[in-house]
């Protein structure tokens, strides 16, 4: 049983609190992934991924990405409508807004178009609603499958969500790290070991910044990353304080390379065409 509790705040929304003390080098918890639409584990992904990327370079995706849209189809075959509705959408409570439904149905119609639309959805009064409700929850609370013990260098598109995990919070000098890895069977797991000392109702947090970015990038470059990729303003602790050092004096922002500018999508097709994973 996990040493972790779910709260909920007036302000913060639902985090997760240690229920014990933890040192430095402790495993706090672990856990398997609730899915992983890894196309890797499936090879009959590719059609799917082949027309996703089609209707992505028709502007029909809704501005989520082609691997957004991949772990959300994925999802919708795996579970009934009642799972779906409990495990995944109850982890992002806020309602989709009329936009973002316009923006879901468009990019449904294209996938139904195709076939691809997942049978969970035949049956659903609200599908548009349900449908964009599930991609917001992809887009804030997913794992990139590349961190899950990809030992070749290659990059993978899949997405990973995790009851706990994935309701963490950020910070930028996190008490918990996480390690992902994905065992022979094909599941994939991720253990949270303690950076610091933890006192029992301790929030725990990670850092959404992979790559060592959390020590590279200023602070100005951490606030950029993340409200592009998150939609949030970093005010954890470390932030205040280097906001509050920095005011007034000069700061050079990250590059355009590191900041992703560029089309995740068109990244993303290229390094999969030149993989095999299938043909342009």
């Amino acid at each position: 049983m996990a040493a972790v509790a779910l709260q909920d705040t007036s302000q913060r929304g639902t985090i997760l609190v240690s229920t014990q003390r933890f040192e430095v080098g402790d495993v706090v918890f672990e856990e398997d992934a609730l899915f992983d639409s890894s196309p890797s584990l499936k090879p009959d992904r590719a059609e799917l991924v082949s027309e996703l990327f089609r209707l992505s370079r028709k502007g029909m995706l809704g501005g989520f990405s082609v691997a957004q849209h991949l772990a959300a189809i994925v999802v919708a075959e795996s579970l009934s409508l009642s799972d779906l509705r409990s495990k995944v959408l109850s982890k992002y409570h806020a309602p989709p807004t009329a936009e973002a439904i316009r923006l879901a149905k468009l990019a449904l119609k294209g996938v139904a178009k195709a076939g691809l639309l997942p049978k969970v959805f035949a049956a659903c009064p609200e599908l548009w609603r349900l449908y964009a409700h599930l991609l917001a929850v992809i887009a804030v609370n997913c794992f990139c499958s590349s961190y899950a013990g990809a030992d070749d260098g290659s990059e993978d598109m899949g997405l990973m969500l995790f009851d706990l995990t994935s309701r963490m919070n950020h910070a930028c000098s996190p008490n918990v790290a996480q390690s992902l890895d994905r065992n022979v069977t094909g599941v994939s797991h991720i253990q949270l070991v303690a950076t610091r000392a933890i006192d029992v109702g301790d929030e725990l947090n990670i850092s959404y910044l992979y790559g060592g970015k959390n020590e590279r990038f200023l602070v100005v470059e951490r606030q950029q990353v993340l409200f592009r990729a998150w939609g949030f303003h970093c005010q954890c602790e470390r932030c205040s304080e280097e906001l509050a050092a920095a005011k007034g004096k000069a700061v050079v922002a990250c590059t355009v390379e590191d900041l992703g500018a560029e089309d995740p999508d068109e990244v993303m097709y290229r390094q999969l065409l030149e993989q095999g994973v299938f043909e342009e």
